[in-house]
């Protein structure tokens, strides 16, 4: 599985407006000028988020996007779900309505347990770090994956 730049930009982003959470909303201008990101690519992902419920977008002078909720309360797994789609390891075990296949194999596949077991798990780790962990890593880069909940 591999995530796109979608996904790792999106989290510089979301650091960016997390680092400023209270503090008002954040302009795209300034996130894309702070992490170097296109502009154009920028409004992409927060597109996104936004229809995600990560961010809320604020309209008028003064505006620009802050967090839908507290960054401890928004889980990397729907960060992921939000820029990436549903988090499927195979189209066969994808959930319903997304890439799935039919596949007609899928009631005697030996791979089919596995690759299901694999897809909760990733779910599980990513779920378990919140924004407050990645924005926490972002402040001090020498911090691994133990200061995140899925190392404690």
């Amino acid at each position: 599985m591999k995530f796109t730049s979608m996904f790792r930009y999106g989290l510089r982003a979301l650091s960016v407006i997390a680092a400023r959470h209270g503090q008002g909303p954040v302009s795209a201008r300034r996130i894309a000028e702070l992490e170097d990101l296109s502009p154009a690519f920028l409004e992409q992902l927060l597109a996104r988020l936004r229809r995600g419920g990560v961010v809320v977008g604020v309209r008028g002078p003064g505006g620009g996007f802050r967090l839908a909720r507290s960054p401890d309360q928004i889980g990397v797994d729907q960060i992921a779900r939000a820029l990436e789609g549903p988090l499927c390891v195979a189209k066969c075990v994808c959930p319903e309505g997304s890439e799935s296949e039919e596949c007609d194999r899928i009631d005697r596949c030996a791979a089919q347990p596995l690759l299901r077991k694999l897809g909760d798990d990733i779910t599980g780790v990513l779920g378990s770090y919140t924004l407050a962990d990645v924005a926490c890593d972002m402040n001090d880069p020498g911090a691994g994956p133990e200061r995140g909940k899925a190392g404690r």
